[in-house]
């Protein structure tokens, strides 16, 4: 972990929670844009998988007088589980589980993902709902927000990683290699899916480099990133996994 951000803040987690917790601290698994190229120092925040033994589980309270601190080193909703509850729930949270597994650091204990098997069928299941289902929010959305530039800039920076995370899992059901980066894997995806790679780099842009566009550049980029999303659903309705 060379980043020295990323490490002081594992560290400092980590030994919040052995104090908190001791003997029944399990692991803790770093993920997301920390354990990837897109950790941006003030903009990103950290994303936590803390497992905990049955006994710890059921004593979360003892974390309670430290959120306050994690949230100001913008650690915001770390997942506190037990190694049973990730074994049930890998076919409920299959997309979750596989994003989890291309990219993390174990900065504590056991490695619990190492030996966690996702169905390539729940996952092409959940994907086609997530797309469908984000699809029905982002039109609403984009009605709601009214074509202010403001809500519009939002919806975009919330939703574009959202479905950077989706297209991951669609190249890896296409068998297709899962590059690191969220901009390296749009690349991938807009080749594979047909999609108009111009328009996820603005979008991605927005999110990434906070790069303003007009509110009508804004209100094209949403009428053109729906109808793109729309047309890749009906890709995934045919889609049978390798």
């Amino acid at each position: 972990m060379s980043d020295p951000i990323i490490q002081k803040t594992a560290d400092a987690f980590t030994r919040d929670l052995r104090e908190a917790f001791g003997d029944d601290l399990v692991s803790v698994v770093l993920y997301g844009s920390a354990a990837t190229g897109d950790f941006q120092p003030k903009k990103s925040d950290f994303n936590f998988m803390v497992v905990l033994s049955p006994e710890g589980i059921r004593l979360i309270k003892k974390a309670r007088k430290l959120v306050n601190r994690w949230e100001r080193a913008r650690i915001l909703f770390p997942l506190f589980v037990t190694e049973e509850w990730i074994r049930l729930s890998s076919d409920s949270f299959p997309v979750e589980f596989f994003g989890m597994k291309q990219a993390y650091r174990v900065i504590e204990g056991k490695d619990v993902l190492a030996g966690l098997d996702v169905s390539a069928g729940d996952l092409r299941l959940q994907c086609e709902r997530e797309l469908k289902g984000k699809l029905l929010h982002l039109r609403a959305e984009s009605l709601l927000g009214r074509g202010k530039p403001k809500a519009v800039r939002t919806l975009i920076s919330k939703s574009i990683v959202t479905y950077a995370s989706l297209f991951r899992v669609l190249l890896f059901l296409k068998g297709k290699p899962v590059p690191g980066t969220r901009e390296d894997v749009l690349t991938a995806a807009c080749g594979e899916f047909h999609l108009d790679l111009a328009l996820f780099r603005n979008l991605l842009a927005i999110r990434e480099k906070g790069i303003t566009y007009t509110k009508f550049e804004l209100e094209d980029f949403m009428d053109r990133y729906i109808a793109e999303i729309d047309r890749l659903c009906r890709h995934v309705d045919q889609l049978t996994t390798v």
